[in-house]
């Protein structure tokens, strides 16, 4: 067992992190409304230009960049009001966050377009459809409905379960890289890698409360708000809102964690 992780298994149960977490995000809530108000305004923006289309391609991309801007500052917001002495600057948090976005998307699309690729081999093996007859996107989807009922499904499902499983291992083990990129005033990317070996599991255990729960949560509520609001333009502006203000919990929630983990492997918060 390394230092680091000597020093958490120490330090820190899970609901004793989980505890850190939550406080942390009370003290970073009202500091961090203003920000968190403009991410969600920038978030009902952008659901109206893409779902309607006005301002074409063009004015989509620009208010994904204003969710963007908006996200990381509202961030660096967070972990300022948990790190009093943090030195990052929005240019660092920006940083790390496209590579996370980046290395995140090249990694998804792999998996997704491997598990596509072995569904479709899946279908031919079973003999459920005749995919050389061409058929059209309705046969597609009853063939699979059927296919998920066979053997040939539980190995398609499984691994899709491996490849999503592999997805959450890589994002709690880079769950340090926003907070120590604050912390010490430059971008860390992948370079907390180390700190969190052999704590993927509590970290895992502790992220049901602060991550899951909430974004569940959150994702219902604004799916019921969806229903009952309808499709209208203002109703799409509005629960573009909704669907990034439910998830403030989820927000100051996983920020809590990672910080709260950051301080009980160095009070300082400076990790060499």
């Amino acid at each position: 067992m390394d230092s680091h992780e000597k020093a958490f298994s120490e330090v820190a149960s899970v609901p004793a992190l989980v505890a850190g977490a939550w406080a942390n995000a009370g003290r970073a809530a009202l500091p961090a409304l203003p920000w968190l108000a403009l991410w969600a305004l920038a978030g009902g923006f952008y659901k109206w230009a893409l779902s309607t289309g006005t301002g074409g391609a063009v004015l989509t991309l620009a208010a994904l960049v204003l969710v963007f801007v908006a996200g990381v500052l509202a961030s660096l917001r967070i972990y300022r009001a948990m790190l009093p002495d943090a030195k990052g600057s929005f240019v660092q948090l920006a940083h790390v966050n496209l590579a996370l976005y980046l290395a995140f998307f090249l990694i998804g699309f792999f998996v997704l377009f491997f598990v596509g690729a072995f569904g479709v081999a899946m279908l031919q093996m079973s003999g459920v459809i005749d995919l050389a007859a061409s058929p059209d996107e309705a046969q597609m989807q009853a063939a699979f409905s059927h296919l998920l009922r066979t053997p040939y499904g539980v190995a398609l499902v499984m691994i899709y379960a491996t490849g999503m499983g592999g997805l959450a291992y890589l994002a709690l083990r880079l769950l340090l890289v926003g907070a120590a990129t604050v912390a010490r005033g430059q971008a860390m990317v992948f370079r907390t890698w180390r700190w969190t070996k052999g704590l993927a599991a509590r970290l895992g255990m502790a992220a049901l409360a602060t991550h899951v729960v909430p974004f569940a949560l959150g994702a219902l509520a604004n799916i019921a708000l969806i229903h009952a609001m309808g499709q209208s333009e203002p109703a799409l502006f509005a629960t573009g809102i909704t669907g990034l203000a439910l998830h403030a919990p989820f927000v100051l929630g996983g920020h809590g964690l990672a910080v709260a983990l950051l301080l009980r492997l160095s009070p300082g918060g400076k990790i060499a």
